[in-house]
């Protein structure tokens, strides 16, 4: 994953666009990143563009539920776009697929009702 992460700023949400590997080695500069969005108090809904996302190791959707619970308590929540068939089966092997909303383009992500 690069260290410089792509992103579109709705107002109540983010789009982020990493590339590469979602593993315990990135994810410092992803969590920076997405720590960094959420210091607007308006940000309540994290969208992540895994279009070019090849692998998600545990650490990674560790973090997503953590973020999830934490956006929950702002009334917002983690969205997930473009996810491709090796990662909506990684999604829906742990069950994370009713955990987390996914969508197939980003844009509907942003348009949810209530968001």
């Amino acid at each position: 994953m690069t260290t410089s992460i792509p992103v579109e700023d709705y107002g109540h949400a983010v789009i982020l666009k990493p590339k590469g590997e979602l593993t315990e080695d990135t994810l410092g500069a992803f969590r920076e990143v997405v720590e960094h969005q959420l210091e607007d108090d308006a940000v309540v809904d994290v969208i992540i563009d895994m279009d070019e996302i090849t692998f998600v190791d545990s650490i990674v959707l560790e973090y997503l539920l953590d973020l999830q619970d934490s956006l929950q308590e702002k009334f917002g929540q983690v969205r997930l776009a473009r996810c491709d068939e090796n990662i909506a089966k990684i999604m829906e092997m742990t069950r994370l697929d009713r955990v987390f909303e996914m969508f197939k383009e980003t844009n509907d992500a942003v348009r949810v009702p209530g968001a």
